[in-house]
């Protein structure tokens, strides 16, 4: 079922929507309150902003969905999987979230006045500045959980890292005294192996331009950001990159295969000659810069948004760009700005097959 079929079946007053299987569907900015999505599959869905107070949504299947700034005021949420979903400013008073599962949600800046929690996983989820004013957490598990952003010395991440932990979560990095009294060089940290490290919601902004040439090999670095960061050089091979930040940043020459970009932002970065291959950009939003020379074999683009993107002298050998946003161009809908590109099965944005070498003009 599409959107508008849904919309309009919602508009006649029909409210039963169970079962229904809306995987990565566009939802956002509607009002749906009171309807029943009870175990239906929402799973990537965006619903932000949407108005779903009251609904019945009891088994629901909403991982990795963009709930953020969304009304789920007095929803029934009983056994609903919400793991690695983006609730972030959500409005969830009275909601009953009995037995859900928030795994590594964002729920920052939520509000969970006199909200059911009982028995819910709140393992790894983000809870800094969440009101929770009458909320039941009787059985909760919230050991995890992260209520405050910790402090912590990079040069204490890695003495830690070293003994064997990984978990480094919600944590805001400081490197004052790393090297006290001696400024750090660019490639202070080159050859660094920090492979697995888990720093998802972490500010690690102050080691922003010393990323050069570092291993961070299947690191979780989901949702944190990395404004003018220098990764030159640096590994990231199967790193979670999830809704993950980067502005005017460098990746020149890195190792970016397999890694997740679901649902980042890439603006006004440089990526001469990194490794895409078989990396998912999936919803990812993109911007404002040129992928040149660069490696995106298996690599996929399914509903991201390439806007004043250009590729140059980049592989595609079997990319998958179905259902990319390019923008519109002379009022008609672009099919991406391509610059002696090497196609091989290549899967556009309608779904044709490219296979030749010539520059889209």
């Amino acid at each position: 079922m599409n959107k508008e079929e849904l919309l309009r079946r919602y508009a006649d007053g029909e409210r039963d929507f169970s079962g229904m299987s809306l995987v990565d569907a566009n939802l956002a900015n509607t009002d749906l309150s009171g309807i029943d999505f009870s175990g239906a599959d929402l799973r990537g869905a965006n619903l932000g902003e949407t108005n779903l107070s009251g609904a019945y949504l009891a088994r629901a299947n909403f991982s990795t969905a963009n709930l953020s700034r969304t009304n789920l005021s007095n929803a029934c949420l009983e056994d609903a999987d919400l793991s690695d979903a983006d609730l972030g400013r959500v409005d969830l008073e009275g909601a009953n979230l009995s037995r859900a599962n928030l795994w590594g949600a964002n729920l920052s800046d939520v509000y969970l006045i006199d909200a059911n929690c009982s028995s819910a996983n709140f393992s790894m989820t983000f809870l800094v500045d969440a009101n929770i004013e009458g909320a039941n957490f009787d059985g909760a598990q919230i050991d995890t959980a992260i209520f405050q952003m910790q402090k912590i010395r990079f040069r204490d991440i890695i003495s830690r890292y070293a003994t064997g932990e990984r978990n480094f979560s919600g944590v805001m990095v400081e490197c004052y005294d790393f090297l006290e009294g001696k400024s750090w060089e660019i490639e202070e940290f080159k050859g660094l192996d920090l492979s697995g490290i888990i720093l998802r919601n972490s500010n690690i902004q102050a080691l922003a331009p010393y990323m050069n040439g570092v291993i961070l090999r299947g690191a979780d670095l989901t949702r944190v950001d990395f404004d003018h960061s220098n990764f030159e050089g640096a590994d990231l091979s199967n790193a979670i990159l999830r809704e993950t930040g980067f502005f005017q940043s460098v990746f020149a020459h890195a190792n970016l295969s397999g890694a997740d970009f679901t649902g980042a932002g890439l603006f006004e970065s440089r990526f001469f000659c990194a490794d895409f291959s078989r990396a998912k950009l999936n919803k990812a939003s993109i911007s404002s810069l040129g992928f040149t020379c660069n490696n995106f074999t298996e690599a996929t683009f399914n509903g991201a948004r390439l806007h004043s993107v250009y590729f140059d002298e980049a592989k595609l050998t079997r990319t998958d760009f179905r259902e990319a946003d390019f923008g519109m161009k002379n009022d008609r809908v672009f099919e991406g700005d391509f610059r002696d590109c090497h196609f091989e099965e290549t899967l556009m944005r309608d779904g044709s097959v490219r296979n030749n070498t010539s520059r889209n003009k």
